[in-house]
């Protein structure tokens, strides 16, 4: 510690370096853990640990190389990286660059242009996982046929399979060539003999490339496989233990083909399973995933006793008859939106299953967008070009329609009890307006109309009752008091791209999310914009403050961050969970944060601090549960003040008669 001590007489001294000029068991468990931006404040420390950190193994896929040669200079001793353009532009001019990647095993090169056929060839033979994903100048030509070490290859969104696969090489155990372009008919895999994961979402696959996939694979993901033939056999595969075929074509026969080895068949969405579909005997299963299909009562009996989580929500055909008594070890049953009886669900409560229902309203016709709550208690929803008002302490229909017109984006509850301010956003023109009404009176009565030249994507009540409107020329328009005169007083500008969220921190700033991936804090009175938060990698879809200030935001790639806004920093990142785009986030009160997504999980965040701090970072450093599963994607989540969790999808398709919302019971947080 001697040597931090003496730095701090300097400035001030990381907490990193504080921790790793410690005892030598913590500095080399904590190393493990850290990525290259972190060296930098390493080399602050004795010369002797710098050669020591020069010569971990670094692995860092995150931070974008830039110059291959300073990088390898720099961390002698690293064995991945991810490579910036310009460093993939050097492989093809420079030796030298070349020699940087000799010896690394994990390379990333995903969205690089610069990514072509020859620069494949010069890549070394150390590697065991490469990610060429969306490299759109990769051609049908493409071969990775001299890495022979490669275990994981991810060419998603390429054309290098579209003719032939002789190119992939045998070494692989696992393989992403989901959305696939331009593939070809009757692909084979079988030379790939070692392969355990194979990931085709979105392509299409008949029945001979199912035929000749190798019988190693243990898992198979064929999400989105609608023309996934009626006679597809699975029961080859007879090492598998993980099916994916949500929102696929599968039919009755292909369910029936499920091998037994099987522990976990995900068909949500399979619109093709019937009443009359059932399980083959799969003594093995612990996992099934039916929401959304057509599935009745016969395949609830041939559940297999093994199954330790069901879930059937938005599963219509079920009845009251269907009975799961034979389920003794059932732990999880997500039933949203069925007929199951309730005596059925408290026979399961009995035996310890935790079972997730919820109180619905009916009433939209198209998918539920934007939700807001007035003043006076009742719930304001919106459908695609109608709002609702709700008595949710009542429940059951609607108690007024205020509008039935062009698209609703947006809605924000007013100061005042009893007003809402409605945006809209046209798709066949580039225009919106915000709306302004009293929800008082009976009926409603529309107070003003403020029509901007653009669409309006997010709308947000500031402390001073003043109005935010987020736009789709990337501006933010602030609308003065009272908002019904309908004049714009400020515009911040600063974000490159569609402004599509907006939150009010407690200090009274605002905070902006974009397409541009980027968030935005501003002063409104000056019309600063104070800090930008950076870290997204994809469009930012949401944003919320936790009940402790900090804020969280949401982007189309799945990652939640929380931010300390003060301190312009990223404190946690809530990656890789949802199968999907996460879409929704709520605050709660009580400090916890709940997220939606298009794989219709509702999942709760024990976001409190004292909460993350008791958690195993091993893990997550947030405890997180599955409080609900929806038939269709979670667009909108809002805390209610009873307690309760509104929950709103869209509209299903395939005949459905529209969207529903649910009332969603919360159980406390842990102590």
């Amino acid at each position: 510690m001697a040597a931090a001590a003496g730095d701090a007489a300097e400035g001030d001294v990381p907490l990193l370096v504080r921790v790793l000029a410690g005892k030598s068991v913590t500095s080399a468990t904590v190393l493990a853990c850290l990525n290259t931006p972190d060296a930098r404040q390493l080399r602050r420390l004795r010369s002797a640990v710098v050669g020591v950190v020069a010569g971990v193994p670094w692995r860092d896929t995150d931070t974008p190389v830039v110059d291959a040669i300073r990088w390898r200079a720099g961390l002698p001793g690293a064995v991945g990286a991810r490579l910036a353009e310009q460093a993939v532009e050097s492989l093809l001019a420079s030796e030298p660059a070349v020699a940087a990647l000799g010896g690394i095993t994990h390379l990333d090169l995903q969205k690089c242009a610069s990514v072509t056929n020859d620069v494949l060839l010069r890549l070394p033979t150390s590697l065991r996982v490469l990610n060429v994903r969306d490299c759109s100048n990769l051609t049908a030509a493409a071969s990775f046929a001299h890495l022979t070490a490669l275990a994981s290859l991810d060419c998603t969104w390429t054309t290098v399979v579209s003719e032939r696969t002789d190119g992939l090489p045998p070494s692989l155990t696992e393989l992403d060539i989901s959305l696939a372009r331009e593939l070809y008919d009757s692909m084979s895999l079988a030379h790939l003999r070692q392969l355990r994961v194979l990931c085709v979402d979105g392509i299409k696959l008949d029945d001979a490339t199912l035929a000749a996939l190798p019988p190693s694979l243990e898992e198979l993901h064929a999400a989105g496989c609608w023309d996934l033939p009626s006679t597809a056999s699975f029961a080859h595969l007879t090492a598998l233990r993980q099916l994916h075929v949500a929102h696929s074509s599968m039919t009755d026969a292909s369910l029936a083909s499920a091998p037994p080895s099987l522990v976990f068949l995900h068909a949500r969405g399979c619109k093709e399973l019937t009443r009359a579909a059932v399980l083959p005997h799969l003594p093995a299963l612990q996992l099934l995933d039916v929401s959304g299909t057509n599935i009745g009562d016969a395949l609830v009996a041939s559940l297999p006793a093994s199954l330790t989580e069901l879930r059937v929500s938005g599963c219509r055909g079920l009845t009251a008859s269907a009975g799961l008594d034979h389920l003794r070890v059932l732990r999880l049953l997500h039933c949203i939106d069925t007929a199951l009886a309730p005596a059925t669900m408290a026979a399961c409560r009995a035996r310890g299953c935790v079972v997730s229902a919820a109180r619905q309203l009916r009433g939209h016709g198209s998918g539920v967008g934007s939700l807001a709550v007035l003043g006076d208690g009742r719930l304001a929803s919106s459908g695609y070009g109608e709002v609702r008002l709700w008595d949710v302490a009542a429940g059951g229909e609607a108690t007024a329609v205020l509008r039935d017109g062009a698209r609703v984006s947006a809605l924000a509850a007013l100061p005042g009890g009893s007003h809402l301010a409605i945006g809209t956003a046209s798709w066949e023109r580039n225009e919106g307006c915000i709306e302004v009404w009293d929800a008082g009176g009976v009926p409603p009565v529309r107070r003003a109309t403020i029509d901007f030249h653009c669409r309006v994507w997010a709308l947000a009540a500031l402390a001073d009752g003043r109005l935010a409107a987020g736009c789709g020329d990337s501006e933010v328009r602030v609308v003065g008091v009272p908002v019904d005169t309908g004049a714009v007083v400020t515009t911040l500008t600063g974000h490159m791209d569609q402004v599509t969220a907006l939150a009010v921190l407690p200090d009274g700033a605002l905070a902006s999310g974009s397409l541009d991936t980027s968030v935005r804090v501003w002063d409104v009175a000056s019309r600063a914009c104070v800090a930008t938060l950076a870290g997204h990698a994809a469009p930012v879809n949401c944003l919320v403050v936790l009940a402790d200030s900090r804020l969280a935001s949401s982007d189309n790639a799945g990652a939640v961050r929380l931010w300390d806004v003060g301190a312009r920093a990223c404190v946690d990142v809530l990656q890789s969970v949802h199968t999907r785009i996460v879409i929704t986030l709520a605050a709660l009160p009580d400090g916890r944060l709940a997220t939606g997504s298009q794989d219709g999980a509702i999942r709760l965040w024990d976001t409190r601090p004292a909460a993350a701090a008791a958690a195993s970072r091993a893990a997550t450093a947030v405890p997180v549960e599955v409080v609900g599963r929806l038939r269709s994607s979670v667009r909108v989540l809002l805390p209610l003040p009873d307690g309760r969790l509104v929950c709103g999808s869209e509209s299903f398709g395939h005949g459905d008669t529209g969207a529903t919302m649910y009332l969603l019971e919360l159980s406390p947080p842990a102590a």
